[in-house]
């Protein structure tokens, strides 16, 4: 199962947003926070040369247990996701490689608290990483 986020893009005009939009962005941040958290499921990895593009869909952020975009996967729709928050991957995935097909810039870490003093590197949207120097067990999604 993949989780479906919410996500808005800035066009650059500036209007007022009520307070029904605020609440329907702190729902959608909730939602996002409990699908992060434990509604996540492994998915089965497209790999690159199997008639895809990119070995991860549009507005996600993919990591696979393997090198070369292999192995047990988890797809994460990133876009509208709760910025700048620690999110471990689930169920003990360290992550051999990964893509960052959202529209975001995502740190990777090490450390599956994102701490900075083990390695931890951030890969702009569009980025792909066959071969991790380091296993990833955790993201950060930043405001791009």
């Amino acid at each position: 199962m993949t989780s479906a986020l919410c996500s808005t893009m800035d066009t650059g005009s500036r209007s007022a947003r009520g307070p029904a939009t605020r609440t329907a962005l702190v729902a959608a941040a909730g939602a996002l926070t409990a699908l992060l958290l434990g509604a996540t499921a492994p998915e089965a990895a497209t790999a690159p040369g199997s008639g895809a593009d990119r070995p991860c869909r549009a507005g996600h952020f993919c990591a696979w247990g393997q090198d070369s975009f292999t192995g047990r996967a988890h797809h994460t729709a990133a876009a509208g996701a709760e910025f700048e928050r620690c999110i471990p991957l689930p169920d003990g995935l360290e992550a051999k490689s990964f893509a960052n097909s959202t529209h975001h810039s995502v740190t990777v870490y090490q450390d599956p608290d994102c701490d900075t003093d083990a390695d931890f590197s951030t890969h702009p949207p569009g980025s792909q990483v066959p071969e991790a120097p380091y296993v990833a067990r955790a993201i950060q999604v930043w405001r791009s």
